[in-house]
């Protein structure tokens, strides 16, 4: 197992980015469907946005991988 001895990297995790590709591709999924580039994209699209910034900014946990160690 690696030591973890660093601090807190800037990068997201590996998580973030799942969620991030799994929700752009709904939404490219939507614009395909709909033919064109609509109101309804384009507030999908805000939403995608809006969640990723928000959940970058959230500090994980100082625990490996930022997730809570079970008690």
């Amino acid at each position: 197992m690696n030591d973890v001895t660093g601090g807190k990297s800037f990068m997201p995790t590996r998580k973030w980015w799942a969620a991030l590709i799994t929700a752009l591709t709904v939404v490219m999924i939507n614009w395909v469907q709909a033919g064109s580039l609509s109101k309804e994209i384009l507030i999908a699209l805000i939403g995608v946005v809006s969640q990723a910034v928000v959940s970058y900014l959230v500090p994980n946990d100082s625990a490996p991988g930022g997730v809570p160690l079970k008690r």
